[in-house]
């Protein structure tokens, strides 16, 4: 179990990398949890550092619906009776599963959704059980909690419903998954959107903040963190670039440029396939919004 201390009262245990997610721990007032992701028995762990257990939790905050950020939300909830908050786009999705499913583009038509259920479940356990939001939250809504306040931050593009979080005492923010990974950018259901993620990313960097806490970094604060949003930005380029390079190719479809993985170079999952296609699909988008390729004959073409 790994865990960092930001400063008084807050606290990341870290869950690194996807299918898990740091989970921030306040100890104020109350017990605060913002995007229960990490190892379930690594937060017990925790919180026995404090003299606390998993039922002295009094608030579990979901900064958007994907899997890995609300994995014990509902056990927690079972557990400790704590309230769930979430902003008004997360809340109805938390409390039907189906309209979540039907949100991330898994359609029951979908082919791909048994393969994606099944992942969820063997990795994220939990997270497609039913549960209910006692609070919505608002963009520039504030959550007090004695020492420390919260404000909400809408940043859509990785999902619609994706917000990070200020903690306005000491002036940090948590970009959940605006999270400056190697990886990149991360825009892979049909509702996502590339120019909203370059806003939400653009909204950052005009902001001042001591840190920024990623969602997955296994090394979570980032005092740098307007070089590094930079960085992370222009690794959507260098993808744009390469879907227009495999289209000036020959590669005349979206199937056809998946041949060649871009996204996920090592692809061997038709569950990260269907990612790597509604990303490239949003890439091609891009490029004949910007009149870089046309359509003909059903065909990308190069201008």
């Amino acid at each position: 179990m790994t865990h960092v201390e930001l400063a008084d009262g807050i606290h990341v245990v870290v869950g690194g990398s996807f299918p898990r997610c740091n989970s921030i721990v306040i100890i104020d007032e109350e017990v605060v949890v913002i995007d229960p992701g990490c190892g379930i028995e690594d937060l017990r762990a925790f919180l026995m550092t404090k003299n606390l257990a998993l039922n002295n939790i009094g608030t579990v905050i979901l900064s958007h619906i994907h899997p890995d950020h609300i994995t014990h939300a509902a056990r927690l909830n079972r557990l400790s009776r704590c309230r769930i908050a979430a902003n008004e786009i997360t809340a109805p999705l938390f409390n039907d599963k189906e309209k979540m499913k039907e949100f991330l583009g898994f359609h029951r038509a979908n082919p791909v959704r048994p393969l994606w259920e099944r992942l969820v479940n063997s990795k994220m356990f939990g997270a497609l059980e039913e549960g209910h939001i006692d609070e919505e939250l608002g963009d520039g809504d504030k959550f007090a909690l004695g020492k420390h306040t919260l404000r909400m931050l809408y940043t859509p593009g990785h999902l619609p419903d994706h917000m990070c979080i200020e903690i306005l005492e000491p002036n940090l923010v948590f970009a959940a998954d605006i999270d400056l990974t190697e990886f990149g950018p991360y825009y892979g259901h049909p509702n996502s959107s590339i120019p909203e993620f370059q806003d939400s990313i653009m909204r950052l960097q005009h902001n001042d903040y001591d840190g920024l806490i990623s969602g997955h970094l296994g090394s979570p604060l980032v005092k740098d963190y307007k070089t590094a949003l930079a960085s992370y930005q222009r690794k959507i380029e260098i993808r744009e670039d390469l879907v227009l390079a495999a289209i000036m190719n020959g590669a005349g479809s979206v199937p056809e440029i998946t041949l060649n993985p871009i996204i996920y170079p090592s692809l061997t999952d038709p569950v990260f396939l269907q990612f790597e296609t509604w990303m490239i699909e949003h890439h091609v988008n891009s490029l004949l919004s910007r009149g870089l390729i046309e359509e003909k004959k059903k065909r990308y073409v190069a201008l």
